[in-house]
């Protein structure tokens, strides 16, 4: 089951502190870097910080989301964006990622899930924005427990790439052209569906070693009800004699 799915209803939750603490304030880097800190999120080290399950985000409806949330990890690989809309290097970086997901997404279509984060909450200066600047993808807000502290995510603009186990695999920071993302993206991709054939693989050979189980069980069921009905034929005879 494709736990990206979004759930409907979702009301608005006030701005988070520690959420707008993370994204805001902080100096954008203009540079391409595998992270400093762990690959894992922060906490119990599985991809979570320290509650059970998936991290749950708020997103709103415009331009590619919907109003619901969105759960990470998820069933595929999640890239991430963090930004701030008065930031340029995040105005510069969204036509560069939209690029990006489209070519993926004709390759790996529902493997892979783009989400943009921001601290910022007012929905119709939101949305005039995303428009303005080609977003077409799920949009949301840092919501209960915070996407950013648990991958400890510092300034913006900042893209992460998550695979479905919750562990982070890159950390962008500045803004990284269509050519780099793709090329950071899509070995994720490709080594999550190696991982889901594996599995796949698995799950066939565990059913066909218990339907063989099965079929060697049936078939000495047939021997012991042919050597039953043997015995009492046999009985049967001598009684007759």
């Amino acid at each position: 089951m494709k736990r990206r799915t979004l759930l409907a209803g979702v009301g608005s939750v006030g701005v988070l502190a520690g959420a707008g603490g993370i994204l805001s304030g902080a100096i954008p880097i203009d540079s391409f870097t595998e992270p400093r800190s762990a690959n894992t999120p922060s906490g119990n080290g599985d991809g979570t910080d320290g509650d059970d399950g998936p991290i749950e985000l708020e997103t709103i409806e415009a331009t590619g989301s919907e109003a619901g949330t969105l759960e990470v990890p998820n069933d595929g690989v999640t890239v991430a964006m963090f930004f701030a809309p008065s930031c340029g290097n995040c105005q510069a970086l969204m036509p560069q990622l939209r690029a990006a997901r489209d070519e993926l997404k004709e390759e790996y279509g529902d493997d892979l899930t783009v989400v943009s984060l921001t601290a910022e909450r007012d929905h119709d200066e939101l949305r005039e924005w995303w428009d303005e600047h080609d977003g077409n993808w799920y949009l949301g807000f840092q919501s209960g427990r915070s996407l950013a502290g648990s991958y400890q995510v510092v300034g913006y603009p900042v893209v992460i790439i998550i695979d479905e186990n919750g562990e982070k695999h890159r950390h962008m920071t500045g803004n990284p052209d269509a050519r780099k993302l793709k090329y950071a993206i899509e070995p994720e991709l490709e080594a999550y569906r190696e991982r889901a054939a594996e599995t796949e693989d698995e799950e066939d050979g565990a059913d066909s070693d218990e339907n063989e189980s099965e079929s060697e069980s049936t078939a000495a069921d047939t021997a012991n009800e042919s050597e039953r009905e043997s015995g009492e034929t046999e009985t049967s005879s001598d009684s007759s004699a």
